[in-house]
């Protein structure tokens, strides 16, 4: 019902418009690809808005403990950019994304790729259960230009999600993760700007634990804080795992970001600085853990064409992240004058782990053959890099390792547009991993698109295929599959 409504809601507030590709508008203006709000205001057109609904399915013998054996996810997503007045363009956004994953164990925190300071994973035999995990996301955006060359803007993101085990240890996760930014952009002569903003980012995801069933099996939890390396914990009414309180993992970023573009070259460059802790900070409850590090995340694009016959331009985005995990040592203590009060005594912290990672990919991307404002060819191509390194301090040992892993990839559609303005267009492409794990994949998609007369409305619905073999290790030969069908419409 939550997914219907959302849909509905932005489908109210959308004007209807000619045909475009929603991604290749965004695409086209590296402006409209940085964080900076005020760059908005460089949005030609009137209004393109976009919704989609889609169902995936994963299933195979491929896949980690936490991702279980089989996956469904249901999704809806809405976005649109708008033109309120001659000087004011806005960007709003709403995504839902539910899944239903079975036989699942291994980590109880929620997916995401930046580093996190530790991880809980089940170490328990033979605990698989069934989980759910749900997301929902609001994105606004508005850019005002205030002066002849300068605008200024503002951007807010906010993301609420669960995600839950139905089999003990049971774990319910609840997730706030806020963005926000103020930004301002100086157009210069010469299809040349600079902006700069402040971003600050909060990402709270809160723990409770408990047990439904037999109490007299014990549960354990490793504590991982890196390489599979850390504590080992029962669960109980204390610890990382405490039944009776729902724990807070903070993580606080503060930093600034700066855009420039001269003719056809285009820089992003973000630096945030983290803080961050898990339990509860006071005199009175357990905090366990503290965390510090520092993000740096660069985007530069080359517009190599832009012309209404052909549109080539080269992206590379690259990220690195560092961060250092420290435990909370402390002693509880009974006040000793008649209240009974517990209160807990913190001592000098133990470093427990030093993480570092890399990630990014270098990519370019060509159009040609335009059919009014739908290009009819696109090709893409390039790598995807990743590596990581990770060191574990666990008295009186040190264990360090290391992964990096490099995924060339291409990928081309071709587009067929008939006499009644329908849209057939088929997609196909294959990427090969190499380094510390290995494998193949394989994927094709085609999508019919076709307009409703009498208005600006052409809904779309996609079938996409991929396949995924891996090529080493243990795992040598095994499959995982995905199918996904979504049905969308662009105004």
């Amino acid at each position: 019902m939550k997914l219907t409504i959302v849909l509905f809601a932005n489908l109210l507030c959308l004007p209807t418009m000619a045909q475009r590709d929603f991604r290749l508008t965004e695409q086209r203006n590296a402006w409209l690809t940085s964080s900076n709000a005020a760059a908005l205001t460089t949005f030609g057109d009137s209004t393109i808005a976009h919704a989609a609904l889609s169902y995936r399915h994963d299933g195979g013998r491929l896949h980690t403990i936490s991702e279980g054996t089989r996956q469904n996810t249901y999704s809806a997503d809405v976005r649109s950019y708008s033109r309120l007045s001659a000087d004011i363009v806005a960007y709003g956004s709403a995504t839902y994304s539910r899944s239903n994953i079975t036989d699942a164990a291994g980590s109880m925190l929620l997916p995401t790729i930046s580093l996190m300071p530790f991880d809980l994973v089940e170490d328990t035999n033979d605990n698989a259960g069934d989980k759910s995990m749900e997301t929902f996301c609001i994105n606004g955006a508005i850019g005002w230009k205030a002066w002849r060359r300068l605008a200024i803007g503002a951007r807010l993101d906010y993301t609420a999600g669960t995600y839950a085990k139905q089999r003990d240890l049971r774990h319910s996760n609840t997730l706030m993760d806020m963005n926000a930014s103020l930004d301002a952009m100086l157009s210069l002569p010469h299809n040349s700007g600079i902006g700069v903003g402040m971003v600050y980012s909060r990402r709270t995801e809160s723990m409770q634990f408990k047990t439904y069933g037999t109490t007299d099996q014990i549960y354990y939890t490793l504590i991982d804080y890196a390489n599979h390396h850390g504590e080992r914990e029962t669960f109980g009414t204390e610890g990382f795992t405490d039944s009776k309180n729902r724990l807070p993992l903070l993580s606080e970023y503060i930093g600034v970001t700066a855009q420039a573009k001269y003719d056809r070259i285009f820089a992003d460059i973000t630096y945030r600085h983290r803080n961050g802790y898990y339990g509860r900070k006071s005199q009175y409850s357990a905090s366990h853990e503290q965390h510090h590090g520092d993000c740096l995340a660069l985007h530069l694009r080359y517009d190599i064409a832009q012309r209404a016959e052909r549109l080539v331009w080269f992206d590379l985005h690259m990220t690195t992240e560092s961060l250092t995990s420290l435990r909370e040592n402390y002693r509880r203590t009974t006040a000793t004058n008649g209240t009974s009060a517990i209160y807990y005594e913190y001592f000098e912290p133990t470093k427990m782990a030093d993480k570092v990672q890399t990630y990014g990919t270098a990519a370019l991307n060509a159009y040609w053959k335009p059919s009014g404002q739908i290009y009819l060819w696109h090709i893409t191509g390039g790598t995807h890099y990743q590596s990581r390194r990770q060191t574990a301090y666990v008295y009186p040992d040190t264990y360090t390792a290391s992964c990096h892993i490099v995924t060339p990839f291409v990928s081309a559609r071709r587009s067929l547009l008939t006499r009644g303005g329908k849209l057939l267009s088929a997609e196909a492409g294959c990427s090969t991993a190499m380094g510390s794990y290995r494998h193949v994949a394989a994927n094709a998609a085609i999508t019919y698109e076709m307009p409703v007369k009498g208005t600006h409305l052409r809904p779309a619905i996609s079938l996409k295929y991929d396949f995924r073999q891996a090529t080493n290790g243990d795992m040598k030969g095994l499959t995982r599959n995905t199918l996904t069908l979504t049905a969308s419409a662009t105004f």
